[in-house]
């Protein structure tokens, strides 16, 4: 297995994107920390389900966005799991009313919003992480298309993920050799965001994309896996893009 013997922490993994990371990661050896701020039952859910397929896994609750949050997590990782060799900084704000704001009738507000989880709390789960992470370790950050190619919509979240795309390059080289950081822009991937466009968006998302299709979380789930894992031992700093051919870079 790619990953045996590995402790792996995936922020935001109580759904969606960071659950399917969290679930392929367990399948191949790790112990995987599902981290999540939401107080509902759903990091539980998605600990239970790598138990039942053999797995190991516990929930952490954690708001990325708040310092005292993120050092009370790694203080629990490091009680339970000692040290740690992957980081997934999958945490990020998902807003379907902040999608289609014009920019003149974008507040300050939305930017504190989207930044303070999307960018901040990369940057802090990262800092926090470095604590307990063992020598050779691998950061995998998660950004979009939009911050590379620019769009029309999602100018608040695009411009955070910007941050994040600047913000791996700079801890790739600050951190090297030690610790790898490579970042994943992804494009048209379904989950709920695809629920908030209309069928002109939907319709003309799908034109863009070569492949005819919205990406699947396990599309960017299998390359997380290859970042994580040792047969990327030197890739780093680099921004790998899961988008179908849409931007073609």
């Amino acid at each position: 297995m790619r990953l045996s013997k590995k402790n792996a922490v995936v922020t935001g993994s109580s759904r969606g994107i960071g659950a399917e990371i969290a679930r392929l990661f367990a399948r191949e050896g790790a112990t995987v920390v599902v981290s999540h701020r939401d107080s509902g039952p759903h990091k539980e859910e998605v600990v239970r389900s790598i138990k039942r397929a053999g797995g190991e896994a516990l929930a952490i609750h954690c708001d990325v966005s708040d310092p005292s949050s993120v050092s009370s997590m790694y203080e629990e990782v490091e009680k339970s799991l000692g040290k740690i060799d992957v980081l997934v900084n999958s945490a990020g704000v998902s807003d379907g009313s902040l999608w289609n704001l014009p920019v003149n009738k974008t507040p300050l507000d939305a930017w504190r919003k989207v930044f303070a989880v999307d960018a901040f709390g990369t940057f802090l789960s990262t800092q926090g992480a470095l604590k307990v992470m063992r020598k050779g370790g691998s950061v995998v950050n998660i950004a979009s298309t939009p911050a590379l190619a620019g769009d029309t919509e999602g100018l608040v979240y695009a411009s955070a993920k910007g941050a994040v795309v600047s913000m791996t390059r700079m801890l790739a080289k600050s951190l090297a050799p030690g610790v790898r950081v490579n970042c994943m822009a992804l494009g048209s991937i379904r989950t709920t965001w695809v629920d908030w466009l209309d069928r002109r968006q939907r319709d003309a998302y799908l034109s863009a994309i070569p492949m005819h299709r919205f990406g699947e979380p396990a599309d960017v789930a299998n390359l997380a896996l290859f970042l994580a894992s040792d047969e990327s031992s030197f890739i780093t700093g680099q921004v790998m893009v899961v988008d179908g051919g849409e931007v073609l870079r």
